[in-house]
């Protein structure tokens, strides 16, 4: 089996050595090479929309419909590259009992064992090969690979394609492959015959290969999730059974309150309509108690003869700014009235004001007039009161 290391030119940075599966270890971190026939890359038509452990369960089956009874000694790999962890649509596929047999020859410096195919470097618009007519790598992109022969890589090379075109170029390294090469003149693909520099931007394993690691259990990353989730089961259950019960005893307390709350609301809608609104809708409650309040004082100031300050301030206030009046004190005293005292131009417009009052319903008396303004006018000090106050 041919060592990638035998290429003209390294792997990726910082290097990794390759080995065949068997031969003796290199010194350092290192990548165990086995054969590509063993570990074919079978593609499947999985839907898009399938992730995770679902998309895994539908794969398993296309495989088993596949190989039939030969599945279930196969170990089924998601082929992922380039972080597409979900969207995988082709699987690498080994025997578990070879598989077994694989882990027993590598040492500890080995990070990964993987198909030799997946040693080629590629990019996404070449195809690479390496190897001799009657055993050859091949790596189709990223996408695909395959360990074969001359013959059998024309036929799937023309599988390939019809079905997503030519490449833009074909890396060859090793010995001329006359039949394959022939084929690519035929078709007018370009061949890069032992590249060296020409392909210095291409490095192996820059995809993420070693991160399928055949010895990796696909499904052993899942069980230990499974199983690190079943231990916080009954403490999550338990916490879970507790927040349902505080929510229970929450419900009731507020159900508790909105039943007080309905009652109160009846008793209250009850105690307005026997003794503020008899009659008619009640659409908000406290604006409307608030004025049938302000009728009924009203109603018993006109029964009992009481005047209401405000009432008579209220009602002689546009006089006296039609006036010109400046008011110095206002005092109110419920047995004489409201008394004001104000100055204005002259006697002739207090005696104006008194009548402009008068007209308005009021009874006026001046009880004092007398020259003293700021400006050289007269004071006024007037007594207002309602005509039927003080008789």
């Amino acid at each position: 089996m041919a060592d990638l290391a035998e290429l003209p030119f390294p792997p990726d940075d910082p290097g990794l050595a390759t080995a065949p599966v068997g031969a003796p270890a290199p010194r350092g971190r290192h990548v165990v090479l086995v054969p590509g026939e063993a570990v074919p890359l079978v593609a499947l038509d999985l839907p898009d929309r399938l992730r995770g452990a679902a998309r895994e369960q539908v794969a398993q089956r296309q495989l088993a419909d596949l190989l039939g009874a030969e599945a279930g000694a196969l170990q089924m790999r998601p082929y992922a590259l380039d972080g597409n962890a979900e969207g995988w649509t082709h699987v690498l596929v080994t025997e578990r009992a070879a598989l077994d047999r694989w882990r027993g020859q590598v040492g500890k410096g080995c990070v990964a064992v993987l198909p030799d195919y997946l040693a080629l470097p590629v990019d996404e618009t070449s195809w690479t090969l390496a190897g001799t007519p009657d055993r050859l790598r091949a790596r189709f992109g990223p996408a695909d690979g395959t360990t074969t022969t001359e013959a059998a890589l024309c036929l799937q090379a023309e599988a390939i394609l019809a079905r997503e075109g030519a490449p833009d170029r074909v890396y060859r390294f090793g010995p001329p492959l006359p039949e394959f090469e022939a084929w690519l003149t035929a078709r007018n693909i370009p061949l890069i015959s032992d590249p060296g520099d020409k392909a210095a931007e291409l490095r192996a394993f820059s995809r993420g290969e070693t991160g399928l690691d055949l010895r990796a259990d696909p499904q052993a990353a899942r069980t230990r999730l499974r199983r690190q989730i079943s231990a916080w089961r009954w403490p999550v259950l338990t916490g879970a059974v507790a927040a349902g019960l505080w929510a229970a005893a929450q419900i009731s307390v507020i159900r508790a309150t909105e039943a007080e709350t309905a009652s109160l609301t009846a008793r209250a809608m009850d105690l307005t309509r026997a003794e503020f609104i008899p009659s008619g809708p009640i659409l908000d409650m406290r604006v409307q108690i608030a004025r049938a309040l302000a009728e009924q004082r009203s109603a018993l100031r006109a029964r009992s003869g009481d005047s209401s300050p405000l009432d008579l301030f209220a009602g002689a206030a546009p006089v006296l700014s039609g006036a010109g009046a400046r008011l110095d004190t206002v005092a109110w005293a419920p047995e004489q009235g409201l008394q004001l005292v104000l100055e204005m131009g002259d006697f002739a417009a207090v005696d104006a004001l008194v009548d402009s009052l008068a007209a308005e319903g009021l009874r006026i008396t001046v009880r004092d007039a007398r020259l003293g303004g700021d400006g050289g006018g007269v004071l006024a000090d007037l007594t207002i009161q309602d005509p039927e106050q003080g008789g």
